[in-house]
């Protein structure tokens, strides 16, 4: 698992419910490349939402290893994984999870806050990271005064705040219309191209299983398969993306490019430090 951002050997799984305990994870083996867009595929009960709760230290397993950026999350007692997880994922969920009553800007702001981050480097980070996600103008709006493809993109610039090594995204585009669930799923490419930060999502979204770079099919608790892109391919796709950014997007027609295209390379250097080189 050394050059993985993830990785989870001889992994199993139960959950009890009343006096019957039910499998939901058996003897899982599996690496998250890093860098990737990585996509769990599978049937309701497959076990997708329980493989992405332990990757992103949200469980524990019954038996086996699970190692996310290079520690085995064994071996931290809850405190210490609170703040592992804090410092090194990202999440994105179906329902959004703004806080209501905050802003854009401060939804986004709150994980740094917690960090005890210094108030002005706070100020600049979130507002490149609105920047970013093509929504400076509407920082100070609250959720109820965005759309559902806006709150999503709020959530991305929140889970991408403290650069994390990866972000956890369980059905990101499920409660978004077709057109705005592509352009959120074109948004989060975009920047994970940009900083080599690896996603995992769980999701039945067509558009989200043509971008991966990685396919992991589960069904009953049990990897059926693992389709990995080449590296040839994963470069030509991130060549490509490069040259549509250095011309400001993609044409007219580019999801990401509404408001705003994204900001050239050197509005992101509050992102680069920290962020994972490419493998």
């Amino acid at each position: 698992m050394a050059d993985a951002v993830a990785g989870l050997s001889a992994v199993t799984k139960s959950y009890r419910m009343d006096d019957v305990t039910v499998p939901v994870l058996q003897g899982i083996d599996v690496e998250i490349r890093p860098g990737c867009f990585t996509v769990l595929l599978g049937p309701s009960g497959s076990g997708k939402t329980t493989l992405l709760n332990l990757v992103g230290c949200l469980d524990r397993p019954d038996a086996g290893k699970v190692v996310v950026a290079g520690t085995d999350i064994g071996g931290l007692n809850d405190d210490e994984l609170a703040d592992f997880r804090a410092e090194n994922i990202g999440f994105v969920f179906q329902s959004f999870n703004l806080i209501p009553v905050l802003s854009a800007f401060e939804n986004v702001e709150y994980p740094l806050v917690l960090a005890g981050m210094e108030p002005e480097r706070r100020r600049r980070r979130v507002s490149r990271l609105l920047d970013a996600v093509g929504l400076a103008d509407r920082a100070r709006n609250r959720p109820g005064q965005l759309s559902g493809g806006q709150r999503q993109r709020v959530a991305i610039a929140r889970a991408l705040a403290r650069k994390p090594r990866l972000v956890i995204a369980d059905e990101p585009t499920a409660n978004l219309d077709s057109r705005t669930g592509a352009a959120i799923i074109a948004l989060m490419r975009w920047m994970q191209q940009k900083f080599q930060i690896s996603f995992i999502f769980s999701s039945h979204d067509s558009g989200l299983i043509k971008a991966a770079d990685d396919l992991i099919v589960l069904r009953d608790g049990v990897i059926q398969s693992v389709r990995r892109k080449p590296e040839e391919g994963r470069a030509a796709a991130t060549a490509t993306a490069k040259r549509e950014d250095e011309v400001g997007g993609a044409g007219a027609d580019a999801p990401w490019a509404a408001p705003r295209a994204p900001l050239p390379d050197t509005d992101f250097s509050f992102l680069q430090d920290g962020t994972p080189a490419a493998p």
